[in-house]
């Protein structure tokens, strides 16, 4: 695409490669945003004072100036390339001020497609900041040269480069996911990438508290924010996949730490009463909930808590779950929860470097992966042995297996006709587009 720059005077040879490297970055972007949601806004700061802060900074993109940046920016709105879709707003008391939303015009869109432009053939920059510190308010901080962030960054390179060389999405027909997109609009898990944003196929770590013991976490790739119901329709290069979980992954953590045996599933004496997967669900999270909060008393009912479903108040629930770990009860309002996600971080850490020196992808979801279902074995050994090597003892796991083809919404497999083999849509066509382009992914 070529864009009919107007300016009064000529650009330095110096600053056309920041110049470009801002359209690239800004078209790239909202391409990105309308293909895993058409009705996401994007923000993106015109100010001086905040691009140079930007720039600085180890989150931001130091490749770009501020003022090529705001050139790019203006260009690109004039040009009618890119619409402002939500103003600018400036509050003199500072409360309300935001920043103003754009989106990708039909005509931009249009362009992008006629020049082949696919989400396959995205990926995040090379200098983008992996390992991220965070303080008590979940601000990110900037930090220095520190041994253990340059260690991790170094790990997560080996990890990010298998995720990236192998192409991960869903067996569902382009409307059904449509309609997956729009159920979930807006909701995510905090660090997740949005849903279904398949060019968010790498994942950074997040540590809190401006401490390097507690989070670690790996967030955002697009697996990890996607209804879990969804899970078993995930592919790794076309392949159905299965996907292995630590059972009561926390619970299990403090009872090998306080050396006490661990029940094949920690978390069952808590909603016996109502034998069901929803229960069992809700009772883990409010379990995590009590384990990350620096209080018990100003809790907020869980995902898919209800009276009716529990038999009982949010609050009443709350004191029935600390009942139910009586040899817990010490460390329920510590905010401990962050200092074993540290710890589970490690585990995860270990299994997907394993699999990265074999050759394999591994899909962290934080107390489960998902690999090619013929890796199940490799996948429960692996898990098992990290845990053993790092509390000494033997952990549960449990998994689901793929289902591997085109369900549709009655549940029958959805069949594939000659034309689509020979002409794919959705999916395939995004597999086949990153097959095409390997030699230019790899580079």
């Amino acid at each position: 695409m070529t864009l009919a720059e107007v300016r009064t005077r000529k650009r330095k040879s110096t600053a056309q490669p920041s110049f470009d490297a801002a359209i690239r970055a800004i078209v790239l972007d909202l391409y990105r945003a309308y293909e895993s949601d058409p009705s996401l806004e994007v923000s993106i700061p015109s100010g001086t004072t905040a691009l140079q802060a930007i720039g600085k900074s180890r989150y931001g993109a130091s490749f770009i100036s501020a003022r090529t940046f705001q050139d790019a920016l203006g260009i690109l709105i004039s040009q009618g390339l890119v619409i402002i879709s939500t103003p600018y707003w400036h509050d003199p008391l500072g409360k309300t001020s935001r920043v103003a939303r754009h989106r990708a015009s039909a005509i931009l869109l249009n362009a992008l497609l006629d020049a082949g432009a696919s989400v396959a053939l995205l990926r995040r920059h090379s200098s983008s900041e992996g390992i991220v510190l965070k303080d008590d308010k979940k601000k990110k901080i900037e930090y220095g040269d520190i041994q253990i962030a340059n260690d991790a960054r170094d790990r997560l390179q080996i990890i990010n480069t298998m995720l990236r060389n192998h192409w991960a999405d869903i067996a569902l027909p382009d409307n059904e996911l449509i309609a997956h997109k729009a159920a979930v609009s807006g909701k995510r898990e905090e660090e997740a990438s949005q849903s279904f944003d398949f060019a968010a196929r790498t994942v950074h770590r997040v540590f809190n508290n401006d401490d390097w013991e507690q989070g670690g976490r790996f967030y955002g790739a697009w697996w990890i924010s996607i209804p879990s119901q969804l899970r078993p329709l995930i592919l790794i290069n076309g392949k159905r996949t299965v996907e292995v979980d630590y059972a009561g992954l926390h619970a299990a953590m403090l009872y090998a730490m306080d050396g006490q045996s661990i029940p094949s599933d920690p978390y069952k004496q808590c909603y016996s009463r109502s034998e069901n997967e929803k229960a069992r669900k809700v009772v883990k999270l409010a379990f995590n909930a009590l384990l990350n909060a620096d209080s018990t008393k100003k809790i907020s009912p869980v995902d898919g808590f209800t009276e009716d479903l529990m038999d009982m108040k949010w609050q009443d629930f709350l004191l029935y779950v600390v009942s139910c770990f009586p040899e817990f009860e010490h460390h329920f309002g510590t905010g401990i929860g962050l200092r074993l996600q540290y710890r589970d971080s490690l585990l995860a850490e270990t299994v997907m470097l394993k699999f990265a020196a074999q050759g394999y992808p591994c899909l962290p979801i934080h107390d489960s992966f998902i690999v090619h279902h013929d890796l199940l074995d490799d996948l429960t050994r692996a898990m098992q042995e990290a845990f053993e090597a790092e509390f000494g003892v033997f952990g549960e796991v449990s998994y689901k297996l793929g289902k591997g083809e085109r369900i549709t919404t009655a549940g029958q497999v959805d069949e594939l006709d000659i034309d689509e083999l020979l002409n794919p849509i959705g999916y395939e066509a995004r597999l086949q587009d990153f097959y095409n382009n390997q030699d230019q992914l790899r580079s």
